[in-house]
């Protein structure tokens, strides 16, 4: 239990949907109970004024005493005095337009109260707010003034209204409060200034509005005569001035210094944004305290033990933080938290109230209706724990408990020896149907009401997917409140990322259907899975959720275009099958295809032949024999297919040899080429899968992909410079943001010195040194903004090259399904940049790790310390590493043993084995040792094959590394690891 907390004793809610200002809570006893029981009241923006009296703790239906609807609108505020000189309080409500005084009777032996309206006043200015007092020094009575939007003070006496003056200089309302120890009314201005006016001088005052000029309101002439007046006229001048240089929330009339003459001081504390003001009512400031908070409201009380009238008061003050502050003297002594009802909700009014149970009680009013009354301090202990003597304890009995709760673990899946995962009784099943070519064009869905259930309204125009969405519930529960988001990958964006489902079927042969729409967009993917997430809540109150991967279609990202000649990057895949016709592979991308392109496919191959690897090999078209490139054919036996993304920003060729079963996936845009290789890829495995089920295996094996070139690292490199270059200047930009900003508020600190200075010095050339500063945070800002967006675009265009890369190695070394996940969680393809570490940081150390583990050639590497995780100063390290882990695996090292291979995937395993006995009748299988680098395969294959003529050494290994251009040195003596030509002793 904690002591700083305000404790809840009653709590209700005034209204729903009503909203509740400063002025909107009053503590008074209301009806003149003989008893002095104080009421509390309210009256909110929606004209409903209600009267409360909490007698327990807890809220009762008897404890609101009155709920009346007020004519006239919105209350602004409340007050109770003596507004008749009958005796006794009245209550009086202020509307924008009227000010209505009305007397409050008990009946029914105090159950409720009788609201009757004793007079009222219709304004002829819209009010901001009122007080009131015995202005005048009056005895018995209490008047009232008004304050309106356009600086009128209207004064009413009674059932009579007595003048109206105006406010000199005014632009907008402020607080208001009359000091009665001076008879006077104190206002905050919007110069930012504190104004006094006597009573007596507005009352002798002329009623004409003054008009200002405008060398008065720039201040430069301050010795300028006043405009011309009329004889009888008369300008209502101000007692005294004080700059706050804030504007102010509240203004209070107390005694909070100590010391004041009970009758003839006062203290006005005014409640700044960012300062406590405490002023005699001379106008002198007495006590200035800067806030760390920001204020919402305020109050003052009588210190407790001394509440004889003209006593010492308390300072209560509410944050926006729901923080109590209890103020004595200039001293804070007390800060406790509040409880509101509402999240979010900030307190408007506050005050204390002696209540039935409840001395002392702080009452608090939010802005959305919200009324708490709550007490400060701690609660008893009711049970308190009592001294027993000991008894023996029951070993066994503990032993026997142990031993049942550890087996309803096990079986639950927990604890160190596993166990079966228990599945909820309910279940959400989520089954998706994608389509494979994008939406057409409609005029009307004629879906009904499944378009309750999705976001084709929102979508006007534009290429779109729409995927249909299957849920049911099984198990015989409810999912309330179920919820789907939706992540798409970029370009593709939801048109509704967050779709709610009322109700969710639990018959299968009847399933919900929720439509789920994706717009296409212009630009590169660097991943092409969407995610749908469902959140609901179970019957038994439980939250769950359910996750459900979607593989997007190659037409969601790029369409067919007629053939492109673009060969800037290239990629060649082998494989030990004859190849297919492309148009057997790709059916669906070729039926949804515009007509001039089956048309140009149909035409002669571009190109004639392709030079692969040094061999000449021709392209065959249809109709045309093996030997006669393009020889004139339809789409569906193509031998070359383009794909151009959406909006133009890449293009993709497939060309297929007629030979050896080799393609060439090119594109002038090195990120632009994984999605379609992996694509080929899939759809290969996929059709020759199919076609050979059930068959015996051929004699050379099962199907394998593979990769025989140079991985093209160089280029790869190059991209993540890019990235890391971009992250760089955001960083530099950042750090002379915050150096121009530390300087921006230096200078707003000097002004204001100067500002709140009475008698100022001369600027000095700060206001010119402030104009230059806010300039160029503004340029700083605007260079920010278009780093930012070139951070953004290089993250992903490195996104794209790392899910080829990671391909490539797949490919190019045979990798597992679980080798490959391996590989994928540490050189992941999605860029996460912090603002400190970014994608370089945590690759690097995720090469460094595989290389302490798995790929670690000796106990020493294993021993290697890990430096902690820190912001990169290049790219050194992590060129080093993703070489050394390539150099490795490119000697036969693997990712997985092949028992953890083959326990998570069985199936993959027996595969490999029979691919192994095929490869070993025939050629050599894709993945076996090939030349890792691009410009050095010559070399390579040469040092290889004298490294296989040459007798072993022991301790060396058989094939020496030779350096390749763009790649640090890195040479293995004696098992230990020198980098960059020199140092030694492990893995950097």
């Amino acid at each position: 239990m904690s002591l700083f907390k305000a404790r809840d004793w009653w709590q209700t809610k005034c209204g729903h949907g009503e909203e509740f200002d400063m002025g909107c809570l009053l503590v008074a006893n209301i009806d003149n109970d003989p008893s002095g029981q104080v009421k509390i009241l309210t009256g909110s923006f929606s004209g409903f004024l209600r009267v409360f009296l909490p007698r327990d703790r807890g809220y009762r239906p008897e404890d609101l005493l009155l709920e009346a609807e007020l004519e006239g609108g919105p209350v602004l505020a409340l007050a109770a005095g003596r507004f008749t000189g009958s005796g006794g309080l009245q209550l009086a409500v202020l509307h924008p337009r009227k000010l209505a005084v009305y007397g409050v009777a008990s009946q029914g032996g105090g159950a409720f109260l009788h609201l009757s309206r004793l007079y009222e006043h219709w304004l002829e200015h819209t009010a901001a707010n009122m007080t009131y007092g015995p202005f005048g020094g009056v005895q018995g009575c209490d008047y009232i003034c008004v304050q309106s939007y356009d600086g009128q003070l209207t004064f009413f006496e009674a059932e009579g209204q007595a003048f109206s003056r105006y406010l000199p200089a005014f632009l907008v309302p402020g607080p208001l409060a009359y000091v009665e120890a001076g008879d006077s009314f104190v206002t905050a201005t919007a110069a930012l200034e504190l104004e006094s006016y006597k009573y007596k001088v507005i009352a002798a005052a002329s009623s004409d509005k003054a008009t200002v000029h405008p060398k008065d309101l720039s201040g430069t002439s301050a010795a300028a005569p006043p405009p011309p007046t009329t004889p009888t006229s008369k300008r209502m001048q101000a007692d005294w001035k004080v700059v706050l240089g804030e504007a102010a929330i509240d203004i209070r009339v107390g005694r909070f210094s100590q010391g004041l003459n009970a009758s003839h001081q006062a203290d006005i504390i005014v409640l700044g944004e960012h300062n406590l003001f405490v002023l005699s009512s001379g106008g002198q400031i007495t006590f200035q305290k800067r806030l760390e908070y920001h204020p919402a409201c305020c109050t003052t009380y009588p210190v407790p033990g001394a509440k004889a009238p003209g006593g010492p008061e308390n300072l209560l003050v509410a944050t926006h933080t729901r923080a109590l502050l209890v103020y004595r003297s200039s001293v804070l002594t007390w800060a406790a938290k509040a409880d509101l009802m509402q999240a979010g909700a900030v307190p408007v009014a506050i005050t204390v109230a002696d209540l039935p149970g409840m001395r002392g009680g702080v009452v608090l009013l939010d802005d959305a209706g919200g009324l708490t009354v709550a007490y400060m301090g701690t609660d008893p202990l009711l049970n308190p724990v009592g001294f027993t003597e000991g008894k023996d304890l029951d070993y066994e009995a503990m032993a026997r408990e142990h031993r049942q709760l550890a087996a309803v673990i096990r079986e639950h899946g927990g604890g160190a020896g596993g166990g079966r995962l228990v599945e909820p009784a309910e279940r959400l099943i989520m089954r998706a149907q994608i389509p494979q070519r994008l939406d057409a064009p409609r005029g009307g869905s004629g879906l009904g009401e499944v378009e309750e259930l999705s976001s084709l309204g929102a979508v006007a125009g534009g290429k779109r997917l729409t995927i249909k969405l299957y849920l049911v519930l099984q198990g015989g529960g409810s999912a309330e409140d179920l919820t789907l988001s939706i992540t798409a990958p970029e370009p593709l964006t939801p048109v509704a990322p967050e779709i709610s489902v009322p109700t969710v079927s639990s018959d299968p042969a009847d399933p919900t259907l929720v439509l789920l729409t994706l717009a296409t967009g212009t630009g590169l993917p660097a991943a092409h899975t969407a995610l749908v997430v469902a959140t609901y809540t179970s019957k038994t109150g439980e939250p769950r959720s359910q996750r459900l991967d979607l593989l997007l279609p190659l037409c969601a990202f790029c369409q067919l275009v007629p053939p492109v000649k673009n060969a800037e990057f290239k990629v060649t895949l082998a494989t030990n099958r004859a190849p297919p016709p492309l148009g057997s592979l790709f059916e669906d991308v070729l039926a949804a295809a515009p007509p001039g392109v089956a048309q140009a496919l149909a035409g002669p191959v571009i190109g004639g032949g392709l030079n692969l690897g040094g061999a000449s090999l021709g392209l065959t078209g249809s109709g045309g024999t093996p030997g006669t490139p393009g020889g004139g054919g339809g789409g569906g036996s193509a031998s070359v297919l383009s794909f151009q993304f959406h909006g133009g920003c890449g293009d993709v060729t497939i060309l297929v040899s007629k030979a050896g079963g080799r393609y060439r996936i090119q594109s002038d845009v090195l990120e632009a080429l994984w999605l379609v290789a992996g694509e080929l890829a899939s759809r290969l495995t996929r059709y020759y899968g199919e076609a050979e089920a059930g068959l015996p295996v051929p004699p050379e094996g099962p199907f394998a992909l593979g990769y025989e070139d140079a991985l093209p690292l160089d280029d790869f490199f190059e991209v993540v410079e890019q990235h890391f270059a971009a992250r760089l200047r955001v960083s530099a930009l950042r750090t002379a943001l915050e150096d121009r900003a530390v300087q921006f508020r230096n200078i707003e600190k000097r002004l204001l010195m100067r500002f709140k200075d009475k008698n100022p010095a001369s600027l000095n050339q700060l206001d010119l040194l402030m104009n230059e500063t806010y300039e160029g945070l503004m340029d700083l800002g605007t260079e920010m903004e278009a780093a930012q967006a070139a951070v953004a675009a290089a993250a992903r265009r490195l996104a794209g090259c790392v899910q080829l890369l990671l391909l490539l190695v797949r490919w190019r070394f045979g990798l597992t399904e679980a080798e490959f996940g391996v590989l994928r969680a540490s050189m992941a393809p999605e860029v996460i940049d912090g603002s400190e570490v970014g994608w370089e940081e945590t690759t690097e150390a995720a090469m460094t790790h595989l290389l302490r583990t798995c790929l670690a050639k000796n106990a020493k590497e294993q021993a290697v310390q890990v430096t902690p995780l820190a912001p990169a100063k290049d790219t050194q390290r992590l060129r080093k590493h993703v070489s050394l882990v390539l150099e490795r695996m490119a000697r036969g090292m693997r990712l997985a043993s092949p028992q953890e291979a083959a326990a998570a995937h069985p199936a993959a395993a027996a595969a490999a084995a029979a691919g192994a006995v095929g490869a070993g009748a025939g050629s050599a299988a894709p993945g076996g040792p090939r030349p890792l680098y691009r410009e050095h395969s010559t070399l390579l294959a040469a040092a290889a094959a004298a490294a296989a003529a040459a007798p072993e050494v022991s301790g060396l290994p058989a094939l020496p590394l030779v350096a390749a251009p763009g790649l640090t040195v890195v040479a293995e003596d004696d098992g230990s690891l020198v980098m960059g030509g020199g140092g030694g002793g492990g893995v950097e």
